[in-house]
């Protein structure tokens, strides 16, 4: 996994190269409120934002499966989200909330809540899936919108490998520079991101993280340090890998938002 720095040295997950790491977000409109949801190998949590049609009033989160014991904390920073217009722009909702006070994940799920409370009372579901990347092929990097693909494309090392027009074109550093020149439609550009975000995560199926449950987060500071709510001071220093916190749904996407 591509990281700050050095990438920790976990045990090895036996299974990878068999198999396909999938995310799932669903985004339920109702009058005055969206209820999202989010569930992949590594996390799951719940937000549900409140609003009166033109701004956010209220914002309730829960995480449901974390992979530290500090990361449910998170959850109160994203109240720095109240207030915000419900057409702002991700990049200005993101910046309003503050990316190392939060966890990632859930932050991107309170981001495209707020923003979907626009559409109205409607619900999306996006899917992701990433195939393991083995010494023979490359990760096939898919995105669903409400079952229908929206983008497939190929990868290694973090550097698209197919379609042609993409070939070289990084999925980590200098993922959004490129992508917000290229994608113009708000939707197409929100597909996007939602891909680069599941294969950020899919590479945490190349560890066997299980075996280090109890880790203290500091020992990752060297990587890790501030990227996240958890590996930021005053939580990193606390901060302890759970036992029992990973899922593979490689072979039953059903079992997504289910929260098992």
């Amino acid at each position: 996994m591509t990281t700050r720095g050095n990438p920790p040295d976990y045990p090895k997950n036996p299974a990878y190269g068999h198999g396909t790491f999938r995310r799932r977000i669903r985004l339920a409109g109702h009058d005055g409120r969206v209820e999202g949801a989010v569930e992949d190998t590594n996390h799951g949590f719940c937000v549900t934002v409140h609003h009166d049609g033109k701004v956010v009033t209220a914002i309730s989160p829960e995480a449901k499966r974390t992979p530290y014991d500090t990361c449910p904390e998170a959850g109160r920073n994203l109240q720095a989200l109240v207030g915000s217009r419900i057409d702002s722009s991700a990049r200005d909702l993101n910046l309003t909330a503050g990316p190392g006070s939060n966890c990632t994940h859930w932050l991107d799920l309170a981001v495209l809540a707020v923003r979907h409370a626009a559409r109205g009372p409607v619900t999306w579901q996006w899917d992701v899936t990433v195939t393991d990347e083995r010494d023979d092929a490359d990760s096939i990097v898919s995105v669903y919108r409400n079952g229908e693909p929206v983008y497939q494309w190929k990868a290694r090392s973090f550097f698209i490998t197919e379609p042609a027009e993409l070939v070289g074109k990084p999925l980590y550093m200098g993922f959004g520079k490129w992508a917000s020149s290229h994608f113009s439609d708000e939707a197409a550009l929100e597909a996007a991101f939602i891909m680069q975000k599941g294969y950020f995560v899919a590479q945490a199926r190349r560890f066997d993280i299980e075996q280090v449950a109890g880790e203290p987060a500091i020992a990752s500071a060297g990587s890790m340090g501030g990227v996240c709510y958890t590996y930021s001071p005053g939580a990193i220093e606390r901060g302890a890998r759970l036992a029992n916190s990973t899922r593979d749904f490689s072979e039953d996407d059903t079992q997504l938002l289910q929260f098992r």
